[in-house]
């Protein structure tokens, strides 16, 4: 299985479940398993790690590496907003660049799903920088 995963604390012995009990442990990522996004992470990140091939856990990232990723990802974000799927009610929401944003997160709606991947990659980005602690990245 191959994976791409971003946190804000060592994932290694946690659980899923881990997440859901403690708000303040965040993970976003994607698995071959669930998701075909898995090469495009990871050809987003090539700039940015220099083995992206090579297996990682809890890799602890840079300051400058996780501000690149934030920038990374925010770019994403403008990129895909156009794009965004208004098909049904909304459930979901996201301020972004002093706009609200109403997320269709429902199966039907992949790149709403895709935007608000991004969005919570970058908001554990934000706020390991405003900590001064460092993200980290698993990759499988």
């Amino acid at each position: 299985m191959s994976k791409v995963i971003f946190s804000n604390t060592k994932t290694k012995g946690l659980e899923p479940i881990d997440f859901y009990k403690n708000p303040k442990l965040k993970s976003e990522g994607v698995t071959d398993f669930l998701s075909t996004l898995v090469p495009f992470y990871k050809e987003l990140l090539k700039p940015i790690i220099n083995d992206i091939e090579k297996s990682y856990q809890d890799f602890p990232l840079t300051k400058q590496q996780t501000e690149q990723i934030k920038t990374i990802f925010e770019e994403q974000i403008d990129l895909h907003l156009p794009k965004m799927e208004t098909i049904l009610p909304y459930d979901n929401f996201i301020e972004w660049k002093g706009k609200k944003y109403e997320m269709n997160l429902r199966l039907h709606s992949p790149m709403n799903r895709r935007i608000m991947d991004f969005y919570k990659i970058v908001s554990i980005c934000k706020e390991c920088l405003a900590e001064n602690k460092p993200m980290y990245l698993s990759l499988q």
